[in-house]
């Protein structure tokens, strides 16, 4: 046991000259795959399964949604402060049809922890305030005396029905796969985005975001006992398998 982790498995990885280790997290289930290089470009990320439930993009809203302050750093966009203030070589968030990931990447350990500090809180311990969901989501606006629907999310996937070529795609993933996550739009119809409510995005991430849910890779010269410490310390102590 290390730091409330298992080990499961440990080879080598010839071809990314690093040595692979498996670990799970007795109390929640959180699966750790920890790459130990030479490299001194520390990587991690944290995924999550998010299958669309419906059109309404829950998963992709979220995405945008959880880096907009959290219980530890409850500024209005830590992100946006990263940015400025990091070294960091890699910084960024996507969602995909069927997981959300949450990868960053420092050449220096202490960025390289502040990093992991921030962006764990966010994912396990986002505010999610009613104003963020009606920035990132969606809400209405008064223009020229007419109501309009608007929002970060909203107008991205107005702009990604625009062409044929994406629409074709959508409806082609839709027709092969009509009964699965992937016959639903994880990133959201513009048509159904103004049916989700802030409770919604709430309840999503209550269900989605649990770390029984959430697979995380580790990747370069740093100590995986450090880390896995630092996990255990700052985000799964928190939590039970319940």
């Amino acid at each position: 046991m290390i730091h409330g982790f298992l080990q499961h498995a440990e080879r080598p990885v010839e071809e990314y000259r690093c040595r692979a280790r498996v670990f799970r997290h007795a109390a929640t289930g959180c699966e750790v795959l920890h790459l130990a290089s030479a490299d001194t470009e520390n990587l991690f990320a944290f995924s999550f399964a998010t299958p669309a439930l419906d059109d309404t993009g829950a998963a992709h809203i979220l995405e945008h949604s959880v880096l907009a302050g959290s219980a530890r750093f409850p500024l209005r966009e830590p992100f946006t402060v990263l940015m400025r203030g990091s070294v960091a070589t890699f910084l960024n968030a996507f969602t995909f049809p069927d997981r959300t990931v949450y990868p960053a990447a420092s050449c220096t350990p202490r960025d390289f922890f502040n990093l992991l500090a921030v962006y764990g809180d966010a994912v396990f311990f986002p505010l999610l305030r009613d104003e963020t969901f009606r920035q990132e989501g969606w809400r209405l606006e008064r223009d020229a005396g007419r109501s309009l629907f608007a929002g970060v999310v909203l107008n991205e996937m107005k702009g990604a029905y625009a062409t044929p070529e994406a629409l074709a795609g959508e409806w082609a993933l839709r027709a092969l796969f009509p009964d699965t996550p992937l016959g639903r739009d994880n990133g959201g119809d513009p048509r159904a985005i103004p049916t989700l409510t802030p409770e919604g995005l709430r309840a999503y991430h209550r269900r989605w975001y649990h770390p029984s849910n959430c697979r995380i890779v580790l990747y370069g010269d740093v100590p995986v006992e450090e880390e896995l410490a630092f996990l255990q310390e700052r985000f799964l102590c928190s939590f039970s398998t319940e």
